[in-house]
């Protein structure tokens, strides 16, 4: 049986558009490398409408209007994760989040900022406190180990066929079809599988399109979990501290992206700044591993290849990228954008009207 969809990874991005396909009637295969929520339960678990810094970086490399439309992606994302939320019966712990990301950048570039959020239906201000500007929004703190859980659930209640522990071998095009051949992570079983599918979601990077599409190697972010619960979430420009985020009686901290090599000592320095502003050296570290910066390139989605589409945010410490990505692709298929003409074939999109409406009632 052709499927209308195949998603490679069962990451935040992958699982939110296997969910919003499978809940409109189309046929989905998730396939992912790893053991169950590996993939999706990774991160710092801070969503908000967007970072000061990657909106400047965008408004410089692409225009205002690009921003724009990574904020209105970004607060369609917010819904999707209070739906999933809802849903699984999990609370939505909303905080407010002060963005200094900005730096000593000037305070007409913190307003134009804030401007082009609010433009895009964003709730943003700028405050004047002790330390300078920021820009003030509200945020949603999320456990990513239960949120993966959650969204998993769902994608597979919603009727997406979730497969782990395989590798996926071949990858080949044909006319209108995608062909897809896996293998199980197991080391005395030989056997290959086969799947074709109208379009394939690559949130991984290992198709063709998606490998040529990476910007770069992964990066890593060390953490520093402290005692003493923080009142707010902020954002800095770092170095040696990037965020700062309440995480139960507990305080997050996460420092600079920074390269495998350089871990150790950004993890050190991190450890010297919570010793000053916290006074103490009890903690618990650890380190992300995210996608490289690509500075919110504004095209994630769809790739110039028919059938074929690459998403950046694939879950690896990147929650709200993740659910952007998944949402805006999920609608590029069911036909949303038109001018992209990208959309699932007539006959797919017919009858997963058909079931959609079956199964409402």
């Amino acid at each position: 049986m052709v499927q209308d969809v195949v998603v490679l990874g069962a990451t935040v991005s992958g699982l939110t558009a296997a969910r919003r396909l499978a809940s409109d009637g189309f046929s989905v295969v998730v396939l992912d490398p790893n053991p169950e929520f590996v993939s999706a339960a990774i991160g710092h678990g801070l969503a908000a409408c967007a970072h000061a810094s990657t909106c400047s970086n965008m408004a410089g490399a692409y225009s205002d209007s690009a921003v724009t439309e990574h904020v209105r992606r970004n607060l369609a994302g917010l819904e999707e994760i209070r739906k999933v939320l809802a849903t699984g019966g999990l609370e939505a712990t909303q905080c407010e989040l002060h963005d200094r990301s900005l730096g000593v950048a000037l305070v007409r570039e913190a307003e134009h900022v804030a401007h082009l959020m609010v433009a895009a239906g964003a709730e943003v201000a700028i405050v004047e406190m002790s330390g300078g500007p920021v820009l003030q929004s509200p945020a949603l703190l999320i456990d990513p180990r239960a949120y993966a859980e959650a969204l998993h659930s769902q994608a597979s209640t919603a009727g997406a066929r979730i497969t782990h522990d395989v590798t996926v071998t071949h990858i080949r095009r044909l006319d209108g079809l995608t062909q897809v051949t896996l293998r199980r992570n197991l080391a005395w079983v030989r056997d290959v599988e086969m799947f074709s599918a109208h379009a394939v979601i690559d949130t991984l990077g290992i198709s063709p399109w998606g490998t040529l599409a990476g910007v770069g190697t992964e990066q890593y972010v060390p953490t520093l979990r402290v005692p003493g619960r923080s009142e707010v979430a902020s954002l800095d420009a770092g170095p040696p501290i990037w965020m700062c985020r309440p995480d139960g009686d507990h305080t997050l901290l996460l420092g600079p992206k920074c390269t495998k090599a350089q871990l150790p000592g950004a993890a050190s320095a991190l450890s010297n700044w919570a010793a000053a502003k916290f006074g103490t050296r009890d903690g618990d570290a650890g380190h992300l591993v995210i996608d490289p910066s690509d500075h919110g390139r504004p095209i994630v989605g769809a790739s110039a290849i028919p059938g074929g589409f690459y998403t950046r945010g694939n879950g690896r410490g990147e929650l709200m990228n993740g659910t952007a990505s998944g949402c805006y692709l999920a609608s590029l298929l069911v036909g949303s954008d038109a001018a992209r003409g990208v959309a699932l074939p007539w006959l797919s999109q017919l009858r997963a009207g058909a079931i959609k409406k079956l199964f409402r009632r």
